[in-house]
């Protein structure tokens, strides 16, 4: 579902964006966690905001939100003593979801993110923190919403673990014609996996592709954004050293781009 802003108001900028349907969108700066709640219509703002064809307005809010589902970054610890059927169970409660089937929706919930029926009798603190991630997304799933917004998705994860959430990402996207946005301050993993970019401060806003904003460093670094090992060394060895290397998002093309110049 295709994402819409029209002159809408957000703390001093106003906004005029789009997020197309089904993309993989990464958000960062300074003012990203606001953006996020506004996506997530926790409230509207002055301005217009679209969801596919449809305005969102105060009368009909209540029935957009469902289409959005905010993940945090991780599972507040006072709910660490429950477990999962019991914390899928809570959720259900909290967005008033009605199934007619729930406990067929819970073990489905589950089976999406690739965990087994069986971890619904396990207790949360005795999950890996990928499986608290991937509880996160299932928890989401469970009101099928048209537009994912993942917190901070990759923070205490390791690269092996990244990948998978990856996969499961794609997947959703993929599969199920999911619009995802990643909201994180981890600038090398949105670089490496984003298409496009919305980079919001205290006093901008930049909108494009993820290659063509990350690429230029003058940019990132005016905006107060953290600038990925990986491109910081490609614009120094060019710019220091005059070593016309190209943009990679994997170390080892990069390797095998500067044997080809020395």
């Amino acid at each position: 579902m295709e994402i819409i802003l029209k002159n809408y108001e957000l703390l001093n900028h106003k906004l005029n964006l789009t997020i197309p349907s089904n993309s993989l969108v990464g958000i960062t700066g300074s003012k990203k966690d606001e953006l996020a709640l506004a996506l997530n219509l926790n409230f509207l703002n002055k301005g217009s905001f679209f969801l596919g064809d449809n305005k969102v307005t105060k009368e009909n809010i209540k029935v957009f939100r469902k289409r959005v589902g905010l993940s945090p970054s991780n599972i507040d610890k006072a709910l660490y003593s429950l477990t999962i059927k019991e914390y899928l169970t809570t959720m259900i409660k909290l967005k008033e979801l009605t199934f007619t089937d729930t406990a067929k929706k819970l073990k489905d919930s589950l089976k999406i993110v690739g965990l087994p029926v069986s971890y619904l009798n396990k207790f949360i603190k005795d999950l890996s923190n990928l499986e608290r991630k991937l509880l996160l997304i299932a928890s989401i799933l469970l009101e099928n919403p048209n537009i994912i917004i993942l917190q901070e998705p990759f923070l205490g994860i390791d690269l092996i673990n990244e990948k998978k959430i990856m996969t499961l990402l794609l997947k959703l996207q993929d599969k199920y014609q999911k619009t995802i946005i990643l909201i994180s301050k981890d600038t090398t993993s949105l670089y490496k996996y984003t298409k496009e970019t919305i980079i919001i401060s205290d006093t901008n806003v930049i909108v494009g592709k993820t290659e063509d904003i990350y690429k230029d460093i003058d940019l990132l670094k005016k905006n107060k954004v953290e600038v990925p090992p990986i491109l910081e060394f490609t614009h120094l060895a060019r710019t220091k050293k005059d070593i016309k290397i190209d943009y990679y998002k994997d170390i080892r093309d990069i390797i095998k781009d500067i044997y080809k110049h020395v």
